[in-house]
């Protein structure tokens, strides 16, 4: 990912990545991080039509996610 001028875009640490990079990581889908991030069930900042995930936000989604019980939680 690009790195952002943090004179511009304060709100933005260098542990943001973009819904893409965030999706290869996962293995969820760019729709389902973006319904995420817009239910506010995942941390992020949106930038104009951009969407930035926090890492450590999402490495604790998919931790929740491995230990949950119910199958369809999860990456496919």
């Amino acid at each position: 990912m690009f790195p952002f001028n943090q004179s511009v875009f304060p709100q933005v640490s260098n542990n943001h990545i973009s819904v893409q990079v965030a999706a290869f990581y996962s293995g969820y889908s760019l729709q389902y991080l973006r319904r995420l991030l817009r239910m506010d069930k995942l941390e992020g900042i949106k930038i104009g039509q951009l969407w930035l995930v926090d890492k450590g936000a999402l490495d604790i989604y998919i931790e929740k996610a491995q230990d949950a019980t119910d199958q369809r939680f999860g990456p496919k």
